[in-house]
């Protein structure tokens, strides 16, 4: 017998690089519009200085790239089960919790849902990987915990988790006679991920699915740690990382390792590294790369490429967001 009725819960993908909402209703697409008629919404949010505004997913990113002054954040899933989620950031001279940060997020994709939904959405099925945290259960548990705490922030009053290859699997499951063992990869923006799953038509009745994932492992290279790797391989080395000093020792890597990492991007515009980056310049045995390592400080260039050699009309390390991407030899990366 065909179920008419649409589902009481939505169901809500939040991802590394995007994210989605569902919604199970008889002769409807099941994924919800949250953009521009488009069911995806890139994981990301631009914090406009100029209108002191927020905005998300595409139209944050197009702000970003059309040179407005602000700061992109993105891949927001990543501080699930990291010791950043009670941290703090600034942003537009203030400081702003991550964990807010992330309940931002969870509330906007809510409201959009409920407004092509036509209807509130109090329950909720989130997705999660089989490990949050790999080797490590509390912190595991603890990122489970946290976005449960933010989903009932928002408004939901009823939720659960399924994990996301046997949420993958759903669709296949449906159409075997038997039972079958599946492996499922998932390639997503902050890990690439492969499990062993354990299918039948009895088992897809069940509402704890955990005993069917029989094997998981996996990878730290999706979109976003990809990113970071390829800019510590490439990009680094050319404003100094691993070059030597005077003294025979290396550059100290905490500042390439800051720009190479998107939610840290803006500990490298402080006063203390700015005098620190300079007494080291003098140190340097590759000058000519300490050189441009100040001027993207300088600049507040962390999202470009490369910077031109020309020098710069400020000599503040206060320099602004749009000074930074019309001294840009490439056009801004999106990444960060």
């Amino acid at each position: 017998m065909i179920n008419t009725s649409p589902a009481r819960a939505c169901g809500i993908d939040f991802g590394t690089s995007n994210s989605t909402v569902g919604w199970l209703r008889p002769q409807a697409p099941t994924l919800l519009p949250l953009e521009e008629g488009k069911p995806t919404l890139p994981s990301l949010v631009f914090f406009n200085a100029e209108a002191d505004s927020v905005s998300f997913g595409r139209a944050g990113l197009r702000e970003y790239l059309e040179g407005t002054e602000g700061r992109l954040m993105r891949s927001l899933k990543s501080l699930l089960g990291s010791s950043l989620i009670d941290g703090r950031t600034e942003v537009q001279g203030r400081q702003i919790a991550f964990r807010d940060l992330l309940t931002q997020f969870i509330a906007m994709l809510k409201a959009r849902a409920e407004a092509e939904g036509g209807r509130a959405f109090d329950q909720a099925v989130f997705g999660r990987p089989v490990y949050f945290v790999d080797d490590n259960a509390p912190a595991d548990r603890q990122a489970e915990e946290t976005l449960a705490a933010i989903a009932r922030t928002v408004g939901f009053s009823e939720i659960t988790f399924q994990y996301e290859p046997i949420a993958a699997a759903f669709h296949y499951e449906r159409d075997i006679h038997r039972e079958e063992l599946v492996l499922i990869a998932d390639i997503g923006g902050g890990t690439s991920d492969f499990s062993l799953v354990r299918l039948s038509p009895e088992r897809a009745k069940a509402a704890d699915r955990r005993d069917d994932v029989l094997a998981n492992g996996g990878v730290h290279i999706g979109g976003t740690d990809f990113d970071r790797q390829l800019s510590l391989a490439s990009v680094m080395p050319q404003l100094g990382y691993r070059s030597q000093l005077r003294n025979g020792r290396e550059m100290p890597a905490s500042i390439f390792f800051n720009l190479a990492t998107w939610h840290t991007i803006n500990f490298a515009y402080t006063r203390q590294v700015w005098a620190e980056q300079q007494q080291l310049a003098l140190e340097a045995m590759a000058p000519e790369r300490l050189e441009r390592l100040l001027r993207l400080i300088e600049q507040r260039a962390g999202h470009c490429w490369r910077i031109r050699s020309r020098k710069p009309r400020s000599h503040s390390p206060r320099t602004t967001a749009r000074r930074c991407r019309s001294n840009a030899s490439l056009q801004p990366c999106a990444t960060n």
